[in-house]
């Protein structure tokens, strides 16, 4: 997996260093309030991200802990996976509460659609949220995922999905 950059952050490849900070995220319900089931253990959270370690091991994206730029620490997740044989790949993002409201959400969808589309020729994307999760839905919308109505999500509940092609991605990059 390659390391990212954007203006405000450093996207690194999870390591089994970052579990315990993210463990602590994972565990905050205000963070956790519109993705799955809400907070999470720590067993659940170990069993999720070694998952996504051995993701990020098999295929050339996976998961990347969002470090500021500046100071190295730690302010979110972010992923690229695929949840089951077949699907398209999926984007996801969170960010600790001190991250919150500072555009770095819409950085890191970007980063990840720019990514995705240009360096991996991933031919479609798609991504869930919360149906009463507008700020994330304005996010994707920001990051040119078009929305594609309610639809079963990934958790099992009804969510707003979201996609995108590459080719309707390299077509908004030549216009």
């Amino acid at each position: 997996m390659d390391r990212l950059q954007t203006e405000s952050l450093v996207l690194e490849p999870l390591t089994r260093q970052d579990f315990p900070w993210l463990f602590a995220l994972y565990a905050d319900r205000d963070v956790m309030r519109y993705i799955g089931h809400g907070a999470r253990t720590e067993q659940e959270s170990r069993k999720n991200l070694e998952w996504l370690l051995a993701h990020g091991e098999r295929l050339p994206f996976g998961y990347w802990v969002l470090r500021d730029r500046r100071t190295g620490e730690p302010l979110g997740g972010a992923v690229l996976m695929i949840r089951r044989d077949g699907a398209p790949v999926e984007l996801g993002f969170m960010l600790a509460q001190p991250a919150w409201g500072r555009g770095l959400a819409t950085q890191v969808a970007r980063a990840l659609v720019a990514h995705a589309f240009s360096n991996l020729a991933i031919p479609e994307l798609q991504a869930f949220t919360a149906v009463e999760n507008a700020a994330s839905a304005a996010v994707l919308r920001k990051a040119g995922m078009r929305d594609a109505g309610l639809r079963p999500g990934p958790y099992g509940g009804l969510d707003r999905g979201f996609e995108l092609r590459r080719e309707e991605w390299l077509s908004s990059r030549q216009a």
